[in-house]
């Protein structure tokens, strides 16, 4: 992305392209939670 790109681009698309970036590298921190679809009685 050129300097100019990025001064244009609104937060939103930053955003996106920042979680995309962390999905590609493993870096996201997904916290799983247990919900009541997922727990075996």
């Amino acid at each position: 992305m050129s300097e100019v790109q990025f001064w244009k681009s609104t937060p939103k698309k930053l955003q996106a392209l920042f979680k995309i970036y962390k999905a590609v590298n493993g870096i996201d921190d997904k916290e799983e939670f247990d919900t009541i679809d997922n727990i075996n009685f």
